[in-house]
Order: structure tokens, then sequence, then C-alpha cells
């Protein structure tokens, strides 16, 4: 039978608690170390549905990539957000592990795979983590063969199974350099894209101030949305659990972007 921390163990080692971000909550938040596990669910988001499918599945443990809990729990009650799912978690006695920044950042996470997904070669850090650690750290960049800049977003939206795509600035006409930046846009990385002159950038949650901005210093950005960017964890991290842990029942819940489109 495998234990919990068996299964922590395997996580650290992918992606080490280390390199997540200080106002990170990645790691085990509800559970117990010594548990037997014989099912996992993996999802994006941690939140009341990833937790009832998990019941309903027999699954002892939600590994996500969203932590669902960010700061300090003063109320638990069903009447929030959290407390109605951890008292969900707790009434099935389902463990919740999240694994966060640290897997966005260390090489060959969730940034890389995105990279690998749209067809990226060449990869390189756009904001290293540390001198010491340059092979992690946030963003990516790298080359594709030289591509017709409305083709290449055309072949985005396919590619990443979007409604929708919005962008900022004027569609070059080849685009050849192209910089990553999934989840969340952080304005910290202008100057790393200032360096690197990317043909375009790829993020999500593009606020409108920072679009400002990076429409001034000319640096043309897709916004492919938070779920967008992200939702391929829970396809890759199954395959990691698979392959590590062939005895324990997988199961994948993808959920769905809160954001919806009306279109015409």
């Amino acid at each position: 039978m495998v234990k919990l921390n068996d299964i922590i163990s395997y996580l650290n080692e992918i992606a080490p608690s280390t390199l997540q971000e200080v106002y990170d909550n990645s790691g085990l938040i509800l559970g117990n170390p010594e548990a037997s596990i014989s099912g996992i669910l993996v999802c994006l988001d941690a939140d009341y549905s990833a937790v009832k499918k998990a019941s309903e599945l027999e699954c002892q443990l939600v590994v996500s990539h969203h932590p669902p809990i960010f700061k300090a729990v003063k109320v638990f009650t069903d009447e929030t957000f959290e407390g109605k799912l951890l008292t969900l978690a707790i009434k099935n006695d389902i463990a919740l592990y999240s694994i966060h920044t640290n897997y966005d950042s260390v090489s060959g996470g969730l940034t890389d795979i995105l990279c690998r997904k749209i067809g990226l070669s060449d990869i390189k850090v756009l904001k290293p983590s540390s001198p010491l650690s340059p092979q992690h750290g946030f963003g990516r960049y790298g080359k594709i063969n030289p591509q017709n800049g409305l083709d290449f977003i055309k072949y985005l939206k396919k590619t990443l199974n979007l409604d929708a795509i919005r962008f900022v600035g004027n569609i070059p006409d080849k685009i050849m350099t192209v910089a990553v930046y999934n989840g969340s846009y952080d304005r910290e990385i202008v100057r790393e894209l200032e360096e690197v002159k990317p043909d375009l950038l790829i993020t999500g949650d593009l606020k409108y101030h920072d679009a400002q901005e990076l429409l001034e210093k000319g640096l043309f950005t897709v916004d492919a949305g938070h779920y967008g960017t992200e939702k391929h964890f829970v396809e890759a991290m199954s395959e990691l659990l698979e392959e590590e842990f062939p005895q324990l029942d997988i199961a994948k819940y993808k959920g769905k972007d809160v954001f919806q489109y009306h279109i015409g």
C-alpha cells in the first residue's frame, strides 16, 4: 500500500518546495502523511466540485496545481468557499496537496510543458530563480520556425482549445521568438521581456494598466487566460503519477474555465 508520505516525497522531487514563492501555499494542506492511498484525483483547482468528484470516486488524495487556501482561514463554515470544500474533504477523509509556483518555475515543469505544447525549441528561462539555479525560474522564451502572426494566433487558439483569444498591440507580420508566462502575468518581468524582445508574449490574467505598459513598449501580447495556459497540468501530472505509482487509480478532473464568452 502506498502512503501519502511516499507521494509527497515524489512530488517534492519533481518540484522542490523550496522553489515556491513566499506568498504561495504549496505542499500538504490537509491530511495525515501516514494515510494509505489507493486513488488520486488530479485537478487544476481544488475547489468544491473537485473534492466532491474525489469523494464520488473514493479517492483519498486530491493533487491540485492551485492551492485551495492562500491566507489564514478565520471562519470554518459551509458559508465560506474554503470552509465548504475543507469540510467535505474532512468528512470523506480526503487529503489535499498542491504543487503550484514550485511546479511553474522548476525546469521541466508546467511552463516548459506549455512551451513544448505550442512547439517552441531552444527554450530558455526568462527570469531565473537565482544565479545558483539558473535552470529554474519564471517564464520561458524560445523559437519557432518563422510564421505569419495571424496564422500563429489561429494555431494557438486551436492548440490550446480556446473559445476566444484577446491580444494587445498590432499582430506582427512574422513571429520567430515567443515568450511564455503561464497563469497570471507579472509586470516584474518587463525588464527581461525588453532584453529578450520577443515577437510575441503568451500569458494570462492580463490587467488593463499592465496591458497599456506592454503596448507602449511594443511588446505584442496574447492573453490566453489563466485556465487556458495551465489546464494541461491535469494531463501532465496524471502521467507522472501513473508512471511512478502504477498500482494507484489516477482520476483526471479538468474542471472548466470560470470565464465564459458570447461570440457573435
